[in-house]
């Protein structure tokens, strides 16, 4: 059983190969089809990375989208990218299709011209999509500019070193091996990012039971609302230097293995948990590891209200409608 990570559809480098020493490999849902980020590309090929479109429908549609918004995020927001502001923008409503809005109101007289009625705002699932993708491409710019300022940085030491001919404890600070994004931008709208995500969520053919972010206040809303969940385990200094590596292919497999059994199965609190901690004390770029329990939840209904969404009917026999119970995990970088 892959495990899913959520709520985010673009995952930088950091927490890919966070995931894969966690789990070995991983599911990123994607609102488009062919719109992968580059940067995610070699995970896919690697065999790490899969990749679903749980909704494929409209795709000619939503890229025409795509492309007018584009347009129109140039024009007001002077051509520099995504910014804030943007999404915020009609989170509740896809753009130029609002009832106060002259696309609208020319629709309306259409209408009334010609009798016959016109197509309306899309439905919440094309909303949802497209939101998800504006906001991959915020964290992927985001995640571009993090990356300019990390080599603007190391180009600033060379020059500093070169200028006193010698290794300068003023530079220290240029030369940290990545710059993260700003947590004001990684959990950025992160509810209506959830709650989105839940809609692509509920289209999946192939659901896990086990799901997994790098934004503390995901699990903190989740949670929230969840007052029967438990933590199940929480494992420290887990080394993604060695994510790429056999060195910690048994425990992950057991692991995983753990984690599947406990999610098919109904919960008893006097049931085993994983405790093994994987052995690597002097290991640099680590990562702490907490797994939550939602007992008694198929993850479909777990997710839908959360997000107050109507939930799927329960049918045993769909994917995912014979799981017991749901985990949610949060991967946090050790400083």
């Amino acid at each position: 059983m892959k495990p899913i990570c959520f709520p985010s559809t673009y995952v930088p480098d950091s927490v890919a190969q966070a995931l894969t020493a966690c789990f070995g490999q991983f599911i990123v849902y994607q609102p488009l089809a062919g719109k992968i980020p580059e940067q995610m590309r070699p995970w896919v090929e690697k065999g790490i990375l899969d990749i679903r479109v749980p909704v494929t429908e409209d795709q000619k549609e939503l890229e025409a989208a795509v492309k007018n918004y584009l347009s129109w995020a140039d024009l007001h927001f002077d051509g520099s990218g995504l910014k804030p502001p943007f999404l915020k923008t009609w989170k509740d409503a896809i753009p130029f299709f609002k009832d106060s809005s002259s696309s609208q109101v020319v629709a309306d007289i259409k209408e009334q011209v010609h009798g016959k009625p016109v197509a309306r705002a899309p439905e919440p699932i094309l909303t949802a999509r497209l939101f998800l993708y504006f906001a991959q491409e915020f964290d992927r710019q985001s995640q571009e500019v993090a990356r300019d300022l990390q080599r603007h940085r190391q180009q600033e030491a060379g020059l500093i070193r070169q200028l006193k001919m010698e290794e300068d404890s003023l530079t220290v600070e240029f030369q940290k091996e990545e710059v993260q994004i700003p947590d004001d931008f990684a959990d950025y709208m992160v509810l209506d990012r959830l709650e989105a995500w839940t809609r692509i969520l509920l289209k999946d053919t192939d659901i896990s039971g086990i799901f997994i972010t790098h934004i503390p206040a995901v699990l903190q809303e989740l949670l929230g609302k969840t007052p029967t969940a438990e933590k199940l385990l929480h494992f420290e200094s887990i080394p993604t230097c060695t994510a790429m590596t056999t060195e910690l292919d048994p425990w992950r497999q057991k692991l995983v293995s753990d984690l599947a059994h406990i999610v098919e199965h109904k919960w008893v609190p006097t049931a085993g948990r994983p405790s093994d901690q994987p052995d690597f004390p002097a290991a640099t770029n680590t990562v702490s590891l907490s797994v939550y329990l939602a007992p008694d939840q198929m993850p479909r209904d777990f997710f839908s209200h959360c997000a107050q969404i109507q939930p799927p009917g329960r049918d045993a026999s769909c994917p995912g409608g014979s799981f017991k119970n749901t985990l949610i995990g949060l991967i946090e970088f050790d400083k």
